[in-house]
């Protein structure tokens, strides 16, 4: 079964975050607004370059050396260590569907 890229990111990305809600941790807004726009399907209704531009500073604020990161890499419990992984196995489809190096 061939999965959606930028499906499978939002999907992670809201995991993510709701794991961040749940265990208090400070959210950035670019990471906020990006669920954000999954949920509201206004995400999918950006252009490409716009996509990317907001896709990169995702990245900034989710990917190693992030708080977030240390977050999750500190995190007492495989299963959310597990979706993390999987948040950052769909990014890195995603950024390299979007030709992001």
């Amino acid at each position: 079964m061939i999965r959606d890229p930028e499906l499978d990111f939002g999907v992670t990305l809201h995991t993510v975050v709701i794991h961040l809600v749940k265990n208090a941790h400070t959210i950035p807004e670019p990471v906020v607004k990006a669920a954000q726009g999954f949920e509201d399907a206004s995400w999918a209704k950006q252009d490409p370059a716009t996509k990317r531009t907001r896709l990169l500073e995702v990245a900034k604020h989710t990917e190693e050396p992030s708080p977030i990161h240390r977050h999750f890499e500190s995190y007492p419990h495989a299963f959310s260590k597990e979706q993390y992984a999987a948040y950052l196995g769909a990014l890195k489809r995603y950024k390299d569907s979007l030709g992001i190096p």
